[in-house]
């Protein structure tokens, strides 16, 4: 199996810009494994076939612990009113320069990534809309009904993205 790591990113002081915590914590209880705490990024804790981590922004440092996985799924807030209140696509590794001093975009992260190593994670992004980003840790209620679905989406994905190891049947007997 292709191994993933699903990076949810945010600031959890601003209500729904926290969402992915909500995601990547939902995501660790179906694996079977303990929700973040606090001040857990989660990265401590990677090896796993699947892991998912939470940290406030994309920064370099994490590319170095990104590259050795096959698959890379981003996990944020949007804000655009137009279109989906879930969105999803397919992220293309690029030197995309952001306006912001501190903000690294998923394509120049990924872009990082595949020059650190050998190995070529694909990349794919899910954002869940945001509503309120006031000083709150708690969701809105539009925000917080999408954390299932993202989830769901995201190991629909992965699944999607498994390559079939076996070769296929052909017509003779086992």
């Amino acid at each position: 199996m292709a191994r993933a790591l699903v990076i949810g990113y945010g600031n959890l002081e601003r209500g729904d810009d926290g969402a992915a915590l909500h995601v990547v914590d939902r995501l660790r209880a179906a694996l079977g494994r303990p929700p973040l705490a606090e001040d857990d990024t989660g990265l401590e804790s990677l090896g796993a076939e699947i892991d998912a981590v939470f940290v406030r922004q994309l920064v370099p440092e994490l590319a170095g612990d990104a590259a050795g996985y096959d698959r890379l799924v981003f996990c944020d807030a949007h804000v655009y009113a137009e279109g989906e209140a879930l969105q999803a696509r397919t992220v293309q590794p690029g030197r995309r320069i952001s306006g912001f001093g501190h903000v690294m975009h998923p394509e120049a992260f990924l872009w990082l990534v595949h020059g650190l190593s050998a190995r070529r994670p694909d990349g794919y992004m899910v954002a869940l809309r945001g509503y309120r980003f006031e000083l709150t840790r708690r969701l809105s209620d539009g925000t917080s009904r999408l954390v299932d679905q993202a989830v769901a989406l995201i190991f629909r994905h992965l699944a999607e993205a498994v390559p079939d190891p076996l070769p296929h049947d052909q017509g003779g007997d086992p």
